[in-house]
């Protein structure tokens, strides 16, 4: 990435993920998955010299056992159908694993190519659930930024009709 990227707030909250809930009683508890979309626009719909951006991800309380995958995060993007007229499909653009080494921090390089936008995409973070049952790990999704440079993307929480 480049030497002067910005970061944008595009979400914050608390969400709790994990097995037990009411660990986190201030936070809503979502489960083993949640998804959030948001729609992404370049700064200027012509200049299609940028490609890609940072989606950035902070938790609290994330922790992994060792020799297991950690946290899926997979952030996907809705396409129109060149088939069908009206309908979309759905391709992942990024898919990583969240794991205590990152330090409740993340930063997923997503590559959008030269199309000139927007992109509806969504962001997921799922449990690892190779852990027995019980012993999954609870802790809060809290942040969803964008990092670009020189702001050459923005983003909005959602998919604005």
């Amino acid at each position: 990435m480049a030497v002067n990227p910005q970061q944008e707030l595009v979400w914050q909250g608390r969400i709790h993920l994990g097995d037990e809930p009411g660990i986190y009683g201030d936070a809503s508890y979502s489960g083993l998955t949640v998804e959030l979309p948001l729609t992404v626009q370049r700064l200027d719909p012509s200049n299609t010299d940028a490609k890609s951006f940072r989606i950035v991800l902070d938790t609290q309380g994330l922790q992994t056992f060792e020799g297991f995958p950690g946290h899926e995060i997979t952030v996907t993007i809705y396409e129109p159908d060149p088939e069908k007229q009206y309908h979309f499909v759905e391709r992942i653009l990024a898919r990583e694993q969240f794991t205590g080494k990152d330090n409740n921090h993340k930063e997923i390089t997503t590559n959008v190519g030269d199309a000139a936008g927007p992109f509806r995409i969504s962001v997921s973070v799922r449990c690892d659930t190779e852990v027995t049952p019980g012993l999954y790990d609870d802790f809060v999704w809290r942040r969803l930024s964008l990092l670009a440079e020189n702001f050459a993307f923005f983003a909005s929480f959602g998919f604005p009709s």
